[in-house]
């Protein structure tokens, strides 16, 4: 029986792929994702599991400083995430000087942190209790724990909302950001990034592209899907960007070398003390940012063409 798209409302969506949870193996379950030829979302069926979204999500999930590279990662990775969504976000938003901002699904907040350092009054919303914890010691006093519902008991507008690697794992993603207009000031602007189920990358690697990331993705958008989802809630786009500093090249490396991933090997390892896991560890984070430079080019190549 054919699943109605849940963005588009096409009647007849077919099953595309089967998969398991190639990076985490939270579960050894297999997942059927659905295919909308009419506008390209690539989706799990909700009813499937519900229930069942907080187990995906493994012990080590969210980064926190650990280890002799801790610090050297660190500089790493607040120095991708100034020039990349903070760069984007002042670009569309400027000046961000006194901005009120919500970045939802803010994870360990280390954008939060940023965008504070530039004069952005941002806050967090996060819903797990250990990305939580991280969060507070990151930025202090700027991350509220649970849903949108805990802001409208807060009665809190902002100026912008954020969306960074959130919107593919929401479940009923059309009445989600529709429930976001209530946070928004009337001009209010929100940023969304989501992996881009159409670009040339995720078309060469098919079911083995890391962007899908099943089950944590439970919506895998096109430009055309997202647009729609967007549009029938009551947005109107303003900027369209393809290149991702952080994320491309990123995606093309772990799709060809998943047993290089620095967040599947960070999971694997937790805990581990063993001076063999250690020493690999630390040589696959240093060939996987070697092969992450070295994809640049290849990253925007691909987003020069959209």
């Amino acid at each position: 029986m054919a699943i109605i798209c849940p963005v588009c409302d096409y009647p007849r969506t077919r099953p595309r792929y089967q998969m398991k949870d190639r990076f985490f193996q939270t579960t050894s379950q297999e997942f059927v994702l659905n295919d909308c030829s009419n506008c390209g979302l690539l989706f799990l069926e909700e009813d499937l599991v519900n229930g069942q979204l907080e187990t995906f999500y493994p012990s080590g999930y969210w980064w926190s400083e650990s280890g002799r590279s801790g610090g050297l990662e660190r500089f790493y990775r607040e120095w991708i995430v100034r020039s990349d969504q903070l760069r984007f976000t002042r670009q569309v938003l400027e000046p961000l000087e006194g901005l009120r901002l919500l970045d939802i699904g803010c994870g360990s907040a280390t954008f939060i942190k940023m965008a504070r350092r530039a004069g952005v009054n941002a806050m967090g919303l996060e819903v797990s209790a250990e990305a939580l914890e991280i969060a507070r010691k990151e930025a202090p006093g700027a991350v509220i724990f649970g849903s949108e519902e805990e802001l409208l008991k807060r009665g809190q507008t902002f100026d912008a909302i954020t969306l960074f690697h959130s919107l593919e794992h929401m479940t009923d993603p059309f009445n989600f950001v529709k429930r976001l207009q209530r946070f928004l000031k009337p001009e209010g602007s929100l940023i969304v990034q989501v992996p881009n189920r159409d670009s040339f990358q995720a078309r060469v690697f098919g079911s083995r592209w890391s962007g899908l990331d099943c089950p944590r993705h439970l919506y895998n958008y096109t430009l055309l899907a997202l647009f729609q989802l967007l549009g029938r809630a009551g947005y109107r786009v303003r900027s369209v960007r393809h290149f991702s500093l952080r994320d491309n090249a990123a995606a093309i490396v772990s799709s060809l070398f998943p047993f290089l991933d620095p967040m599947s090997n960070r999971v694997k390892h937790a805990g581990k003390n063993r001076r063999f896991g250690g020493a690999f560890s630390s040589v696959a984070d240093a060939v996987y940012f070697l092969l992450f430079w070295m994809a640049q080019p290849l990253a925007l190549g691909e987003a020069a063409v959209g």
